[in-house]
């Protein structure tokens, strides 16, 4: 879905650091997203929220 307006945050990123990524074995890549998720399940559900909203400003 597509808002009329910008939200969230931007980032670059060279191309070399994109191909250093690809280059990481997939299983490395989703124990990556893995640790992060459960990272994100620890914070308290006010921290969760302000996150939340910060992406949808």
């Amino acid at each position: 879905m597509k808002k009329n307006k910008e939200t969230g945050f931007d980032y670059y990123l060279s191309k070399a650091v994109i191909n250093d990524y690809r280059e990481k074995p997939p299983e490395l890549r989703l124990r990556w997203l893995y640790m992060g998720n459960l990272f994100r399940m620890s914070y308290p559900k006010k921290i969760k929220k302000l996150h939340d909203r910060f992406r949808n400003t």
